[in-house]
């Protein structure tokens, strides 16, 4: 029998992200993520097999490590392949930056969705593959053995770009330990992270809504405009397919994310909810573009209902990465304060809920099924603002968003 306590990995789930480093650094695979009642994955400890040399405990970057990079350059960005552009959530730049890396024979790790629509981290290095990691997926990501993976490619001395939430780049970053000059890193702007376990109840409620089986789905869909609207589409038992749009206000997943209400613990306390980051770029939406840089749409500049994204430069090597891409993006200089305007987690993490417990009560009770009804007693008539907001006409959206 092992001697000495097992590791404490955390006093409480407020300081724990779920990043994995821990599971990807024990040497003796003691460590498993595991799921609990929400269907948030935690580190589990098997007393039977670990060693106590508690490499677990000084690998969590979430709780022993503080960011100290600062914003260098930030800018306003689209990547060149305007179709590109279109099948990402925004701008297409990390769907750019990643075409680039694997041209010149790198690997791109970057969260993707299951056969069963789980979302798990993979990496890929063929052009062919890069639509699976395109797009958005509010859903915490399972790393699984991806940080191994990272190491063992960068000591092939291959050139490999990470991309992931700011806690799962400072995840990878603790558990390699070192600089390595062949890793380029993407942190997005994370809102929070709901579970895999209440997606999945999610579209398991719509299965059965419509009698059948879900062959597709995207939380963003640029046929609706650039905006947080998804769309879905389930075969019934019959082989019809039902498209069904999930409008921001009236779909309950997208309104309970943007509410802020379903994340993960340590969300609501999140570190990386600053200009501190972990990764050596940041890039995510720029709401609220039309306001800041206003010369930079409309007649002669971008069309920003196609989606404009954001790049905030955080270390030299970010810099190096960004002209690396020269080619392939468009950038026009803005600042990390403009950029921050409308997206609020640069400047602190959301506010938990009062909401938030009394929803994962019911989550218990009743399923989804529960949080659909309170969520359609509690939004009402409301659930038609986006579908109405989609009828304006786009100069005049622009118009409104300048001057209110």
């Amino acid at each position: 029998m092992n001697s000495g306590n097992v590791p404490n990995l955390f006093k409480n789930k407020i300081n724990c992200c779920g990043c994995g480093a821990c599971e990807n650094i024990c040497p003796k695979n003691a460590i498993s993520m595991q799921e609990d009642e929400d269907g948030f994955l935690y580190p589990r400890i098997d007393e039977s097999v670990c060693i106590r040399c508690k490499k677990c405990t000084k690998v969590c970057a979430f709780q022993n490590v503080n960011e100290i990079h600062t914003p260098i350059n930030a800018y306003a960005a689209i990547s060149k392949n305007r179709e590109q552009a279109t099948e990402s959530a925004s701008g297409g730049i990390f769907a750019a930056i990643a075409e680039k890396i694997i041209k010149e024979n790198g690997i791109v790790f970057g969260a993707a969705f299951t056969k069963d629509y789980g979302v798990e981290h993979r990496y890929i290095d063929e052009l062919d593959k890069l639509l699976y990691l395109q797009g958005s997926k509010y859903v915490h990501s399972r790393i699984g053995n991806s940080y191994k993976k990272v190491k063992k490619f960068l000591e092939e001395e291959k050139t490999v770009l990470f991309s992931g939430t700011p806690c799962q780049v400072a995840g990878l970053r603790a558990y390699l330990g070192k600089e390595y000059e062949n890793l380029f890193t993407i942190d997005i702007i994370c809102h929070g992270v709901p579970s895999e376990k209440m997606f999945q109840s999610y579209l398991r409620y719509f299965e059965e809504k419509h009698n059948g089986i879900l062959t597709f789905f995207t939380f963003r869909d640029k046929k609706l405009g650039w905006g947080i609207n998804g769309r879905m589409t389930v075969e019934t038992r019959n082989k019809k397919k039902k498209n069904i749009t999930l409008w921001q206000s009236g779909s309950s997943y997208l309104f309970y994310f943007i509410k802020g209400w379903i994340y993960r613990e340590n969300c609501y306390h999140c570190k990386y909810a600053s200009e501190n980051r972990p990764g050596d770029i940041t890039i995510g939406d720029f709401w609220g573009i039309e306001r800041q840089h206003p010369d930079y749409i409309g007649k002669n500049g971008w069309d920003e209902s196609k989606g404009i994204s954001s790049i905030i430069v955080n270390t030299d090597k970010g810099k190096s990465l960004l002209n690396k891409c020269e080619n392939v993006l468009e950038l026009k200089n803005s600042t990390f304060y403009d950029i921050a305007i409308g997206n609020a987690q640069l400047n602190k993490p959301c506010m938990e809920p009062v909401e938030r417990k009394n929803l994962f009560l019911l989550y218990k009770l009743k399923g989804w099924a529960g949080l659909e009804k309170y969520y359609s007693d509690f939004i009402g008539v409301r659930k038609y603002e986006s579908l109405i907001k989609s009828l304006i006409p786009h100069s005049m959206k622009r118009w409104i968003k300048r001057n209110l």
